[in-house]
């Protein structure tokens, strides 16, 4: 580990910025320009940057700053791991008593670690703190598979910013997020089996260990995205129904958290979709591919909500082929949608719905 800056005392930080990096040098360095305007004391607060197995230029872009000296800026190199591994490990190496955790390609205000702070303090100990995302102004015309996600959270940030929705567990994406670092720890931190939705697992246990969830409007950054290419996209989305099936196993089978709630409450489209497509790999192969070639020219001609609607179609059929495939076939799959359907507890509104049913526990 390297490290700049003066020698902060046990516990004399108010607050620390945490970042995982994979081999984005340029993002990152963009980042550190705007946490070096932050208005906050730069003796308040610390950036702390996990490498995890970078193999382009990100580590002499950090020892670069750490030189400058104009930020209170320390990092670690480590082998890849993943994010969920890479975030505990910064976390770590802070005495904060709350913590940020900040995706790498993001763009801050300079007024927002103070404003992660200042929302803190709501109830000391307890707040976790959802930052607001802002998307790239034209993001709508970005690749489809990188539209759809921001998408789908600016709707979500809208919503909840209106008070059309409760900001619950469901809501916690680590782009922009802030929680208690002893809480973090009471609950045992990330969980490193989980390569994706770690976010929203650890969100999970936050929530039953009794942490309030409040909307930090004013602590904003700006998403650019770089997810790559549409087949990493693809096959992430896959990825994302295996370890909904894990993560729902993990909490005793919780039906707020079953992995078909959306299937069953969610779209009507999409769900007859899914129902007629995602038994055989073939047939999905053939749903997604004409999706993607209809959404290509829907965007080109400027039709950029439906054009983006039928990503979110893609998403659909993939997540619940990774279901499926979890669970062991289509013919499980449907079975546990009937066992769903069959427990009295089970919601009846789609996941992020705003209800207070969307908490995994009672409020405390």
């Amino acid at each position: 580990m390297s490290a700049s800056g003066a020698a902060q005392e046990p516990n004399s930080l108010a607050i620390a910025v945490v970042i995982a990096t994979y081999n984005r040098a340029g993002p990152i360095a963009h980042l550190l320009h705007g946490l070096q305007r932050q208005t906050l004391p730069r003796d308040r607060w610390e950036v702390v940057v996990a490498v995890d197995g970078s193999t382009d230029e990100t580590e002499e872009v950090l020892a670069e700053w750490a030189t400058r000296k104009t930020l209170p800026l320390k990092y670690l190199v480590q082998a890849n791991a993943g994010q969920a591994v890479a975030r505990h490990n910064a976390l770590l190496r802070t005495s904060a008593d709350h913590v940020i955790v900040l995706d790498d390609d993001m763009e801050v205000c300079p007024a927002f670690v103070a404003e992660h702070l200042a929302a803190s303090r709501r109830a000391p100990g307890k707040t976790v703190v959802i930052g607001k995302v802002v998307p790239e102004k034209a993001f709508m015309k970005k690749p489809l598979y990188a539209a759809v996600n921001e998408h789908q959270l600016y709707l979500l940030h809208g919503r909840i910013e209106r008070g059309e929705q409760v900001p619950t567990a469901t809501a916690f994406v680590t782009q922009n997020v802030s929680f208690p670092r002893a809480l973090y720890l009471q609950v045992g931190g990330f969980d490193p089996s989980l390569r994706l939705d770690e976010d929203r697992e650890l969100g999970i246990r936050l929530e039953r260990a009794g942490a309030i969830f409040v909307f930090g409007s004013k602590a904003w950054a700006i998403h650019h995205s770089n997810i790559g290419s549409y087949d990493k996209w693809f096959n992430r989305q896959y990825e994302y129904g295996k370890y909904a099936v894990k993560i729902w196993q993990k909490h005793g089978r919780n039906p707020l958290l079953h992995p078909l709630r959306n299937f069953v409450n969610g779209s009507r489209l999409n769900r007859a979709l899914v129902t007629m497509v995602c038994a055989h790999d073939r047939s999905s192969d053939m749903a997604t591919s004409a999706l993607e070639r209809i959404g290509s020219v829907l965007q080109r001609v400027d039709l950029l909500k439906p054009a983006v609607a039928t990503h979110k179609a893609i998403q659909a059929v993939r997540y619940h082929q990774g279901v499926r495939d979890a669970l062991g076939s289509w013919r499980a799959l449907r079975e546990s949608e009937r066992e769903f359907l069959a427990d009295p507890n089970h919601p009846v509104e789609p996941t992020g719905s705003g209800l207070t049913s969307d908490r995994t526990t009672p409020p405390q």
